[in-house]
C-alpha cells in the first residue's frame, strides 16, 4: 500500500506545478490575444465657453442649468439661457433650504418666496420657465 502512495505523491507533484502555470492563463482571458483597454470618454468641451463657477449651476445641452440637493436627491429647478439666470434660480431653492446663495436676494423675494412651500415653490419655479 505504501508503494502506491508514492507514485501517487509524485504524479501529483508535476500537477501542482501545472495549476501554478494554468493561473498565469487565467489573467488573461483569450491567451495570444492583446487584451482590450476601453476608451475613456470625455465630455465635449464647447469652444468658448465660459466656466461655471457658480453654486447649483451648470452647462449641458449647449443650455445653463440649475440643480440643488436636498435629502440626497439632485433636484432640477430649470434650463435656462445664461449662467448668471440659473444661478439666481439656484438661489431661490437655496434660501427656501436655508442654504447659502450665490448671490444675495432682495427683501422682496425674500417675502414672496417665504409664502410658498417647497414643494409649491418648485412647481411655481417650473411654470414660470416654462411660460418664458
Amino acid at each position: 500500500v505504501s508503494q502506491k502512495s508514492i507514485p501517487k505523491v509524485a504524479s501529483g507533484s508535476p500537477n501542482v506545478s501545472c495549476s501554478g502555470s494554468s493561473k498565469e492563463h487565467h489573467n488573461q482571458p483569450f491567451p495570444g490575444q492583446p487584451i482590450k483597454r476601453r476608451k475613456r470618454h470625455r465630455r465635449k468641451h464647447v469652444q468658448n465657453q465660459e466656466p461655471c463657477l457658480m453654486r447649483g449651476v451648470y452647462f449641458k445641452n449647449m443650455k445653463w442649468q440649475a440643480a440643488i440637493k436636498v435629502d440626497k436627491k439632485q433636484i432640477h429647478l430649470g434650463t435656462v439661457g445664461s449662467q448668471e439666470e440659473a444661478a439666481h434660480l439656484y438661489d431661490r431653492a437655496a434660501f427656501m433650504c436655508g442654504r447659502e446663495p450665490n448671490f444675495e436676494l432682495s427683501e422682496e423675494e425674500k417675502q414672496e418666496l417665504r409664502k410658498f412651500k417647497w414643494e409649491e415653490f418648485l412647481a411655481y419655479t417650473r411654470r414660470s420657465i416654462t411660460n418664458k
